[in-house]
């Protein structure tokens, strides 16, 4: 079973919690794209999305889309280490966590200061995840 992260591919937070993400995957079944790469362009009209793409994270599982706090949410349920924990946090109101994720979203480029063009892994196991 393949899940799919799409993410803004020009930030370099996203970037590097998209390595983050591979790098933790229990089950190494999680394949990340830029929603602006043919591959996310394609699971976009797949997956008919309209919510707007911008500082926006999308996680698909098992032909469900989750968007923004929750999609960060549902990834740290397929992590290993600590991150299961954070899907506690499922049970605040996503009117809320959202707000702290949109603050975050907005900051995002701030908070990792560097223009950033990819710092991809030499790892095989991880570019195979690594969808264009």
């Amino acid at each position: 079973m393949r899940y799919y992260v799409l993410y803004d591919g020009e930030c370099a937070f996203c970037n590097k919690s998209v390595m983050l993400i591979l790098k933790k995957d229990k089950k190494q079944n999680i394949y990340v794209c830029s929603n602006s790469s043919k591959k996310g362009k394609a699971l976009i009209k797949q997956y008919e999305i309209t919510e707007s793409l911008d500082a926006t994270i999308i996680f698909i599982k098992k032909d469900k889309v989750f968007y923004r706090s929750t999609a960060v949410l549902q990834i740290s349920k397929q992590l290993k280490g600590g991150y299961p924990f954070l899907s506690v946090f499922l049970v605040v109101p996503v009117f809320l966590r959202d707000w702290v994720y949109n603050f975050i979203a907005k900051y995002r480029k701030l908070i990792v200061r560097k223009s950033y063009t990819c710092e991809w892994t030499t790892d095989e196991q991880l570019k195979k995840r690594i969808l264009n």
